[in-house]
């Protein structure tokens, strides 16, 4: 099954949301409740909620049989924001791919410092990257508390 990458755009949004959700309400009902899982993606996608959202962003996108099967996000400055996998396509490789791209252009973009916000879902595979932990963290929405955790990985070409 080859995993096609390309560049995130504007108009990838709704099928960004799609995948959202799914990996939300499904790829992560081993790690949060169901009324954690509500309160992090609602009820139903919601993709005008996504409008604009990758239109001064870095991305990648991972394609697999011409459907979208995860995606993430780099600003500038090195943090990734969104890094989200279809559960259809959860450990087979996407994950990882999209990453490399990702680490790959924050070392071309001169960046020496890589940061994130990665969920219970998140985690190890961030921690299998190289990452490590600074903090948990604790996140509050619609009333319900999510945890998640600070993380960050120096990129080792970068003098100290």
């Amino acid at each position: 099954m080859p995993i096609y990458l390309r560049d995130l755009t504007p108009e990838d949004t709704d099928e960004a949301a799609l995948v959202f959700f799914a990996a939300v309400h499904r790829g992560t009902a081993d790690v949060y409740s169901a009324a954690q899982r509500v309160a992090w993606a609602g009820v139903a996608p919601a993709p005008e909620a996504w409008k604009k959202r990758f239109d001064s962003i870095s991305g990648v996108v991972a394609e697999i049989d011409n459907r979208m099967a995860g995606f993430m996000t780099m600003h500038g400055e090195g943090l990734i924001d969104l890094a989200f996998v279809h559960p259809d396509y959860m450990k087979k490789g996407v994950g990882r791919a999209l990453y490399t791209v990702i680490e790959n252009r924050a070392i071309a973009f001169g960046v020496c410092l890589l940061t994130t916000l990665a969920s219970e879902k998140a985690k190890p595979f961030f921690e299998r990257m190289g990452w490590s932990v600074e903090t948990p963290n604790a996140v509050v929405k619609g009333g319900v508390t999510l945890q998640n955790y600070k993380m960050f990985k120096a990129l080792p070409y970068c003098p100290a």
